[in-house]
């Protein structure tokens, strides 16, 4: 992967188009310039598509791209699609930056602004609300005399009592694909999808339903057994197309970003009985 310039860089030069004609000869099949150091209407994108005219084009290259990291971005990039469009340059992306989050591009989208990218940086390795994230060691079970012994935390919030045992997730789908409900397994348990199954919400159990014609799959898979990598690294690519495509397998309800619907997270019977016989144990 490539990036694109810094301020900085631009700045490191005594004008814009000189800074434009060095990263352009540089990196000729990849040239995505920065245009908002100084003016973005009348010098940025003006510099950008006569570094075009006058080395790429010539070169046999095209101007991959601009992109606006201030200012109105709506309005910056209506403009500037007009302006490269204008040059002949309809295959030339704009790409925004500056703080994006999903709420923003939302904004942008619904504003009509004329974006092909956003670059998402702080927003995406940084939690915004929460300053710190919690990472908490819940123990489970133990290991006695090789057999697991389920073990629990219990609190007086409900949601904060921990779920004991060696687990096992399961997704079902329903049968046009979309996912209905995660269920929490013990590791061992079997789901058969021929016969209905009940599902209902661990903390308010009298919310429940039976489904049926669903597709079952497990969640959890194993990377290391006993200290060997048993498993098959994916590519990034890979990585990526997997966690679009389960994307699309959740109700637009569950998604969007305004009031989204519960996505539900439920515990097998089983799991729920004995979460309920060590609660007994240790409240006696």
């Amino acid at each position: 992967a490539l990036g694109t310039m810094a301020h900085s860089y631009v700045q490191s030069y005594g004008s814009e188009y000189e800074a434009f004609t060095a990263y352009a000869n540089t990196y000729p099949d990849n040239t995505l310039l920065l245009v908002d150091t100084y003016n973005t209407l009348k010098q940025g994108i003006p510099n950008a598509i006569k570094i075009h005219k006058e080395i790429l084009e010539p070169k046999g290259f095209r101007l991959k791209g601009i992109r606006l990291d201030s200012g109105d971005l709506t309005y910056l990039t209506k403009e500037a699609r007009k302006m490269l469009d204008q040059a002949g340059l309809k295959d030339t992306k704009i790409t925004v930056s500056n703080s994006l989050d999903e709420y923003l591009i939302k904004e942008l989208i619904h504003q009509g602004a004329q974006i092909d990218t956003f670059g998402v940086g702080e927003r995406l390795i940084t939690a915004r609300s929460e300053a710190v994230f919690g990472g908490v060691f819940k123990l489970s079970a133990i290991e006695v005399n090789g057999e697991l012994v389920p073990k629990i935390k219990i609190s007086d919030n409900i949601q904060k009592t921990t779920i004991p045992g060696f687990k096992q997730v399961y997704r079902f789908y329903d049968e046009s694909g979309k996912a209905e409900a995660d269920v929490i397994t013990l590791h061992d348990e079997k789901i058969n999808p021929d016969e209905p199954y009940h599902l209902f919400d661990p903390n308010f159990p009298w919310k429940d339903k039976v489904i049926e014609n669903f597709k079952v799959v497990p969640l959890l898979i194993p990377i290391f057994i006993k200290g060997k990598l048993v498993y098959e690294l994916p590519r990034l690519n890979e990585i990526r197309a997997f966690a679009k495509e389960e994307h699309t397998k959740l109700w637009d309800e569950v998604t969007r970003l305004e009031k989204p619907h519960e996505y539900y997270v439920d515990l097998s019977q089983t799991l729920w009985d004995l979460k309920q016989e060590l609660i007994k144990k240790y409240k006696k």
